[in-house]
């Protein structure tokens, strides 16, 4: 299990949902009257990324009527991005060894090793002390949720990062949920699960009902394949998986829905792909390939393919990390939940119960040249004037407060929010507060936020079934650094990395039935042999300490 998966935050509402997903550059009327004027000449920050799919407007406007030009008049500062289309974690390790004095101003990224080598190298500040020293009476220094500061704390060994994505019980008591529907999502969203396509269900003569379980949905997809089904004269995708990270979200919800888990039945450790019911989901992809209800070039193209296919309205199912592929934008998708396992197993979903530190990481570089001007950035950012700005845009223009004080969107203020990378509205995901979201948001309808109410439903449909077993993961959320980088437990672990990565694709394709029970049982016989039974062993270690200490235990239900 990868920590970034394993709190990544639930990006249901449009607000993030939208974000992740929209590629629209269209222009729009995000400027009210009598805003025209550009702003004066300010100071130009750089802010860095390793999140490639992140995409804030790339050029910055001063314009006093834009979210951007507002956040200037308010900070002194504009930015230039620098966010690598690819391998922007390599980028960031040769900036800490060669920039000098072009190293960013900010950073924000989702890795805890890479945090962890820019304290190392004393590049960046604790924020606490950085605040203190250039904006005393920042509101982070009395109101930022402690649970949340305590994680950040254990984790990086000090409070150097603003997380993303904030939602704790600490901060649910400053931002309280305005109704049950955003209890819901806290207590039963996930990014990883199936989505269907409503259209291509109903002409098909199929029920969500009839793709419940595994053999079932098997069957819906030949079926679909017997008929020839088209869209706009293009061929039907039965299953599109998650492209070429389809071995994270694609198998981790495909081995959570047949029962895997990373723990067995007497609570010891156990690598997820030594759990029988992870047999069970790699089968399943293996008879879709053979089955022709995917494409082997699945496995390979970046996310940006991906979303065009679901775009274009002739995928019947994805199966991966909903939360990038823009199908909120579209009513009709809607998913049956859980594929349950022919086998019987309980379907399996972790969430952890633990305040998180949040999926993004943004730090503050010491050789950051305007460090007043960025603490006041990221204490407005973090203010509620300033999530609502960045968050819903322009009020008046993109939404309205009715007589409760929540947040009313606009035409323009939806529309606005698919076209962020223009626009500026919902675009700052590293200063995304969930808690302050569900809070100011009433609960959204099909006539005042249709993406709201259709992400939520998709991405709640697992968690809510009544066949799911939700367990508390905090204890087994694994820090990414837990083997030290000289060590022969890393050399083991990134051995056993690269081999499953190779294999898995091989189980996958393999030619027949026979093939697939030889290539399975070679991958289990060579994860033993690489080690992987010594490092579950001090992985357990580790998940006991943190049991004790988080007052969790956590057995297998399956196995």
């Amino acid at each position: 299990m990868k920590l970034k998966y394993m709190m990544a935050p639930v990006l249901t509402l449009a607000l993030a949902l939208t974000g992740c997903g929209s590629t629209g550059k269209n222009e729009t009327a995000n400027k009210p009257e009598g805003t025209q004027n550009a702003a004066p000449a300010v100071n130009k920050a750089v802010w860095f990324s390793t999140v490639d799919f992140w995409n804030p407007p790339s050029t910055w406007s001063t314009d006093p009527g834009t979210v951007q030009g507002i956040i200037t008049g308010k900070t002194g500062l504009t930015f230039d991005f620098n966010i690598p289309a690819q391998d922007g974690e390599t980028k960031l390790n040769l900036m800490l060894v060669s920039s000098g004095e072009n190293f960013p101003d900010l950073l924000t990224i989702t890795s805890d090793v890479l945090g962890k080598k820019l304290i190392e190298a004393d590049k960046v500040w604790k924020l606490d002390e950085f605040l203190q020293k250039y904006d005393p009476d920042s509101h982070l220094l009395k109101d930022f949720p402690a649970d949340v500061k305590q994680t950040i704390i254990d984790r990086d060994g000090g409070f150097y990062a603003f997380p993303s994505h904030i939602n704790s019980e600490d901060a649910r008591k400053q931002y309280p949920p305005s109704g049950q529907f955003y209890i819901d999502t806290i207590d039963y969203a996930d990014n990883n699960g199936i989505v269907v396509n409503g259209n291509i269900l109903k002409e098909a003569g199929l029920t969500l009902d009839d793709i419940k379980t595994e053999s079932g949905l098997l069957a819906a997809y030949q079926k679909i394949k017997d008929m020839n089904l088209k869209v706009s004269g293009a061929a039907v995708i039965p299953l599109l998986v998650d492209g070429k990270s389809y071995q994270e979200p694609t198998f981790d919800f495909l081995k959570s829905t047949f029962g895997a888990m990373p723990v067995d039945q007497n609570g010891n450790y156990r690598d997820p792909l030594l759990a029988p019911e992870t047999k069970e989901a790699l089968s399943f992809l293996y008879k879709a390939m053979q089955g022709g209800y995917f494409e082997p070039g699945q496995m390979t193209v970046d996310n940006a393919a991906v979303k065009a296919d679901m775009a274009s309205g002739r995928v019947f199912t994805f199966i991966g990390n909903m939360a990038n592929t823009s199908f909120q934008l579209n009513n009709y998708w809607t998913s049956s939940g859980p594929i349950l396992s022919d086998k019987g197993a309980k379907p399996v979903l972790a969430k952890n119960q633990r305040a998180g530190g949040g999926w993004m990481h943004t730090f503050v570089s010491k050789s950051a040249k305007e460090p007043e001007k960025l603490a006041k950035f990221i204490s407005f950012m973090s203010s509620k004037e300033g999530m609502l700005l960045h968050n819903y845009g322009i009020e008046g223009v993109h939404y309205n407060l009715d007589d409760q004080g929540h947040v009313v969107k606009t035409e323009q203020g939806l529309k606005d929010a698919t076209q962020y990378m223009t626009t500026g509205v919902s675009a700052f995901w590293p200063f995304n507060n969930t808690s302050f979201s569900y809070s100011l948001e009433s609960a959204p309808t099909e006539e005042t936020d249709m993406a709201a109410v259709t992400a939520n439903r998709v991405a709640s449909a697992y968690g809510k079934s009544e066949e799911i077993q939700i367990y508390n993961n905090a204890a087994l959320s694994l820090p990414q650094d837990l083997f030290p980088a000289d060590s022969q437990f890393a050399n083991d672990e990134l051995q056993i990395k690269n081999y499953k990565t190779a294999q898995i694709a091989k189980i996958i394709m393999s030619e027949n039935d026979a093939k697939f029970e030889q290539q399975y049982n070679e991958m289990i016989a060579q994860l033993k042999k690489l080690g992987i039974e010594a490092l579950d062993k001090e992985r357990d270690k580790y998940f006991k300490e943190k049991s004790k200490q988080y007052g969790v235990e956590v057995k297998g239900i399956n196995s």
